[in-house]
């Protein structure tokens, strides 16, 4: 259960978290296929701006002077989101970087000559 009062335009409650909760149970990521070889992650800055705005929301509700009513859940729902944003942050850099060397020990025939086994290992 979770009760916040609306933004200054009212003065109804409304809940977050199940609207936090929905979409963090129902999200795909965009996959798209890389040179048929793997499939990556499309549509980075959407996931990063929901993620942001879902922590900045449980912030909000922290504000609340029901809080205490809904504080186990908003603050389990804290600890989720901001371990998908760590997440997020280490796994597009893990991205980043493998299709950068992707391109490097696949393309150069000199690499795959100077680095016989790193290109061995990297082609698994």
């Amino acid at each position: 259960m979770c009760i916040i009062f609306s933004p200054a335009s009212s003065n109804s409650p409304y809940c977050i978290s199940p609207q936090v909760r929905e979409t963090w149970h129902t999200y795909e990521l965009d996959l798209i296929n890389y040179q048929n070889k793997c499939k990556i992650i499309r549509g980075w800055d959407d996931l990063f701006t929901k993620v942001k705005e879902h922590i900045n929301s449980v912030a909000a509700m922290k504000l609340s002077p029901y809080f205490k009513v809904f504080e186990d859940d908003a603050i389990a729902w804290d600890d989720r989101l901001n371990k998908i944003n760590d997440l997020f942050d280490v796994w597009i850099d893990v991205q980043r970087r493998w299709v950068y060397l992707e391109g490097i020990f696949t393309g150069s025939a000199d690499i795959k000559h100077l680095l016989p086994n790193e290109s061995q290992r990297f082609s698994r």
